[in-house]
């Protein structure tokens, strides 16, 4: 499967073709950037988690570069040669139709992700808290973070890139200049932009509205204003009712204006109350009962016509934002260990993490579109055989077609 999925690449991305392109700050490099690219790509691509597994497999012994010289290299690696391969793989997989809007609309979800916490290990670059232990002493922990941002799809999720957020930096300030580039770089990616409380700020929504692109926020207490006004409206007019499997929808729609001074527009604010029917066991172990859990979710939005479409859609739009929490963060976390640190300096951290969803984005697409094989049901499954099949190899890179 290691070499499938390398022939894959190759074939429909050129991908080794678009990182020949990437260089880095040394004087006089005696190994050429691409080699090193190529390498961490097999890394990723194997899962092996960590340049000491790659030290210990077959592959070390070859004319692969050693675990150090990938290591020192990503430290002076250009980042922008590593987004412009992941753009071009957009381009393609847009081109081709391989990927597909959301229920009818181009969505981007953007949110924070933090990684390598630690209470030793640090650099200058490292992000800051203090902890409070049982004996009332203060001790610091250290890590790193950043701001990430997709395209939701329906069977997996597309990412566009990432940004750092750099020790005393609020992660509002980071998601600024990451929409800012996404929007420069991908100018036809994504018509709506849904993110959690934090992105209910009138300066994002001013910045995608100078894009000519609308934003969805969730609505928390911190806004005191709407929240109470959309309340007062919910108890005066009337909702909408539809069930969904086994959640029944309560749906209230309002227009509010004058109690968001930022951003001094009229808003819509959609109210949703969800009861989901379960069916537990009971306290005593002896039947199972069934159980009714009610949330409630408010969002607001610029969106004040009906492009969307009728309300059933517009709130399953809205509740796609947790793909970046479990088809990105949660699973690149959990299946591909991105939370590993490879080379703890803030260059070598953001390079990694951008090849490495180049990788993934790569794998999704070729696991829901090329696998033939029945006994193959699961990504964790393809995972094993792709990293058994790279242990096997005594040269995997020279599978790899180096374009120098």
């Amino acid at each position: 499967m290691f070499r499938r999925i390398i022939k894959y690449c190759l074939k429909h991305f050129g991908l080794f073709e678009k990182l020949a392109y990437v260089t880095d700050r040394r004087i006089k490099p005696q190994i050429e950037t691409i080699k090193i690219a190529a390498a961490i790509v097999c890394i990723h691509i194997a899962n092996l988690g960590s340049l000491n597994s790659f030290s210990q497999s077959k592959a070390s012994k070859s004319k692969l570069p050693s675990v150090s010289t990938i290591a020192r290299v990503a430290d002076t690696i250009e980042l922008e040669g590593i987004r412009a391969a992941g753009s071009s793989i957009y381009r393609k997989a847009r081109k081709s139709r391989i990927i597909s809007p959301y229920f009818g609309t181009w969505t981007g979800i953007v949110d924070a992700h933090e990684i390598t916490t630690s209470k030793y290990c640090k650099c200058s670059h490292c992000k800051r808290r203090k902890l409070k232990t049982k004996d009332k002493s203060i001790k610091y922990q250290y890590y790193h973070s950043f701001t990430a941002f997709i395209l939701a799809g329906d069977k997996y999720s597309f990412v566009l890139d990432i940004e750092p957020i750099a020790p005393g930096e609020s992660e509002v300030t980071s998601s600024y200049r990451l929409i800012k580039r996404v929007c420069a770089s991908y100018p036809r990616a994504f018509k709506v932009l849904i993110g959690d409380a934090l992105y209910l700020n009138e300066k994002i929504f001013k910045l995608l509205e100078s894009h000519h692109k609308k934003a969805i926020a969730v609505l928390k207490e911190e806004r005191r204003q709407l929240f109470e006004e959309a309340n007062k409206l919910s108890l005066l007019t009337k909702f909408k009712i539809y069930e969904d499997s086994k959640t029944t929808y309560r749906i209230w729609d309002h227009t509010i204006g004058g109690c968001w001074d930022g951003y001094g527009k009229d808003v819509r604010v959609i109210v949703s109350e969800e009861t989901t029917r379960q069916r537990v066991l009971a306290k005593d172990g002896s039947r199972w009962e069934q159980q009714s859990v009610i949330t409630n979710w408010m969002w607001v939005t610029n969106i004040m016509d009906s492009s969307l479409g009728d309300l059933k859609n517009t709130v399953r739009i809205c509740h796609c934002r947790w793909q970046i929490e479990n088809k990105c963060f949660n699973e690149t976390a959990g299946t591909w260990k991105a939370d590993h640190i490879y080379r703890h300096s803030k260059n070598a951290i953001i390079a990694f993490l951008l090849l490495l969803f180049i990788c993934v984005n790569i794998f999704n697409i070729f696991c829901a579109r090329n696998i033939k094989d029945k006994k193959i049901k699961t990504k964790v499954y393809l995972v094993a055989q792709i990293k058994a099949e790279f242990y096997s190899l005594k040269r995997p890179l020279a599978l790899v077609p180096i374009p120098i």
